[in-house]
């Protein structure tokens, strides 16, 4: 028995190693959302470039590709919408392997890497440009934006996860 004096902690290790562990992956997936929209916003953007004609088209259709028109992105900027393949090939509804885009949680020497891309097979060529193609960058850019924001989502994962007890 203690005496009156003495100070004993009980630390319940399980308990802090579950609550850290759920608020690492609430923050990885916080961070998988954040990105998602980043990249999914800057691939909602109207084109900036030249206007041409890519069909038949009718008159009076509802936007530029129903009338058969189609208006580039400028060099340097995001590519414009046509069909919005690319925008939905990033998926955002769970981690792991997919036809059309992916995102995986691994560990590659002690550190946490989180993988999000596309699998269309322009992706590359649109973000990186080629000898015929002008880069037209959305994933760099969003990127920038995530990796300044990345501390704060996760401060607010762990927050929450500590706040309600890590249960």
């Amino acid at each position: 028995m203690p005496n009156a004096k003495d100070i004993v902690y009980h630390v319940e290790y399980d308990r802090i190693s579950r609550a850290i562990e759920k608020a690492l992956l609430e923050g990885m997936n916080a961070s998988f959302l954040a990105l998602s929209r980043l990249v999914r916003g800057k691939l909602s953007t109207a084109g900036s470039g030249r206007l041409y004609r890519i069909g038949k088209g009718k008159r009076k259709g509802r936007n530029l590709r129903a009338r058969g028109m189609h208006r580039a992105s400028a060099p340097g900027y995001p590519p414009a919408v046509d069909t919005g393949r690319l925008r939905s090939s990033f998926i955002t509804d769970q981690l792991g392997s997919w036809k059309y885009g992916f995102a995986s949680i691994t560990t590659n020497e002690g550190r946490v890497v989180l993988n999000y891309g596309s699998s269309v097979v322009y992706a590359p060529v649109l973000e990186y440009g080629s000898n015929r193609v002008a880069a037209r960058p959305y994933l760099r850019p969003s990127m920038e934006v995530f990796e300044n924001n990345v501390e704060k989502i996760f401060a607010v994962a762990f927050e929450r996860v500590f706040r309600t007890g890590g249960e």
